[in-house]
């Protein structure tokens, strides 16, 4: 996987701004960002990326707290 690049896995046909929320959780050994994507109270997919930053970008609906 490119450094750049969110691969994401919808599973029923959804689309990035369908995306109401996001759930991230880091893998420091494989240095790597993974984690569901939500629509309301319903998982439709999921996601892995090696970058922060690509993963903001994929969701501009989004607000970040890193903190």
């Amino acid at each position: 996987m490119s450094d750049n690049r969110v691969e994401l896995d919808f599973w029923y046909g959804d689309k990035v701004e369908d995306v109401t929320e996001i759930d991230i959780i880091f893998y420091p050994n494989a240095g790597e960002y993974r984690g569901n994507m939500w629509k309301g109270n319903k998982i439709i997919g999921d996601f892995i990326t090696k970058n922060s930053v690509a993963l903001e970008k994929a969701f501009p609906q989004l607000k970040f707290d890193w903190d």
